[in-house]
C-alpha cells in the first residue's frame, strides 16, 4: 500500500483529501523526502559518528536523487491548473537544490513565493507550504555553510 504522508494533514489543516493525482503524489513525496534529507543533516552533522561514516557523500547522492525527481515531474504534462502548479514548484525545487550560490538559490526562492501567490485548492496550497519551509531551511544551511561566515566562533574554539 502507497504511503500517503500529507493525506492525515491535510484533511486535518483543509478539511480536504488530497485526491490522488500523480503528480500530486509525486510531489507529497518529494516534499516528504526533502524534508527527511533536511532532518538528517542535522541529526548526522551534529553527532559523534566514528571516523569511517561519512555522511557528505551519501547526503550528496541523496540531493542529486531529489534534484532527479524534481526534474521528471517538472516535465510532467497535465491539463489540471493544480497539479500544473505543482510541477511548476516541482521545477522551481530542482533549481533550488542544483543552485550553486545563495543567490541562485534566492532566486528560486523569489519564484517560489511568486507561485504561492496563484490561486490553488486548500490542498496544493499545503503541500507548496512545506516546500516553501524546506527551501527556506536549504537557504539558512547554504547561508550558515559560507566560507566567509564564521557563526560567531573565536579562533579558540
Amino acid at each position: 500500500m502507497l504511503n500517503d504522508y500529507f493525506n492525515d494533514p491535510i484533511d486535518q489543516a483543509t478539511g480536504q483529501n488530497s485526491g490522488a493525482s500523480p503528480q500530486s503524489l509525486m510531489f507529497e513525496r518529494l516534499v516528504s523526502n526533502m524534508q527527511s534529507t533536511l532532518d538528517e543533516e542535522v541529526f548526522f552533522d551534529d553527532s559523534d559518528w566514528p571516523e569511517g561514516f561519512d555522511w557528505c557523500n551519501d547526503r550528496d547522492a541523496v540531493w542529486e536523487g531529489l534534484a532527479e525527481d524534481a526534474f521528471m515531474l517538472a516535465r510532467f504534462r497535465t491539463r489540471k491548473p493544480a497539479d500544473k502548479l505543482l510541477c511548476r514548484a516541482a521545477g522551481l525545487i530542482h533549481r533550488a537544490i542544483r543552485s550553486r550560490s545563495p543567490l541562485e538559490l534566492e532566486a528560486a526562492q523569489v519564484k517560489f513565493a511568486q507561485i504561492m501567490q496563484s490561486a490553488a485548492p486548500a490542498r496544493v496550497y499545503f503541500m507548496l507550504e512545506e516546500a516553501e519551509l524546506c527551501l527556506e531551511q536549504m537557504a539558512e544551511r547554504a547561508e550558515a555553510d559560507e566560507p566567509g561566515n564564521d557563526l560567531g566562533f573565536t579562533p579558540d574554539a
